[in-house]
């Protein structure tokens, strides 16, 4: 089970209804709207799948964090709502040990997302998270390469 599916089936099991279509508005990805006929995650179709996963990832955030309908960002509270389903997503989809794992034999950051199938640009914003809640520094990364290496 990739892991489109494994996020669709999740949802699924919530209640939340995925789709995958063109999206008019221009710069959005995907949204989670829930209203009174029940809950719901639009992607666009025409990213790759691992952009797919992201926003999928994303979008099911605004569930779990309770942030929901927030297409216009007018207020402090919108953007924190954005951030807040965005952290959940990162933890849901990474860790610094799958990071970590990823990077042992390339430091080259493409073929770390490509491995990790996220985007690039995922990658680089869950580096930055673990690295602000300090799990995360160049230093222990070495020190998981260090730890990998046989001592004679």
């Amino acid at each position: 089970m990739d892991r489109i599916e494994e996020l669709t089936t999740e949802a699924s099991e919530r209640g939340i209804d995925v789709q995958e279509r063109e999206i008019p508005v221009p710069g959005l990805s995907a949204a989670y709207i829930k209203t009174e006929t029940g809950e719901h995650i639009v992607i666009r179709q025409d990213g790759t799948q691992a952009e797919r996963a992201c926003w999928l990832a994303e979008e099911l955030g605004h569930h779990y964090t309770g942030s929901d309908r927030r297409l216009h960002y007018t207020a402090v509270d919108d953007w924190r709502a954005e951030a807040k389903a965005r952290k959940w997503a990162h933890d849901r989809l990474l860790s610094p040990d799958a990071i970590r794992t990823a990077a042992r034999n390339t430091d080259d950051i493409y073929e770390i997302a490509f491995t990790l199938n996220v985007s690039v640009e995922f990658l680089r914003e869950s580096i930055d998270w673990y690295m602000a809640r300090g799990l995360w520094s160049p230093e222990t990364q070495e020190e998981a390469e260090a730890d990998e290496k046989p001592t004679f």
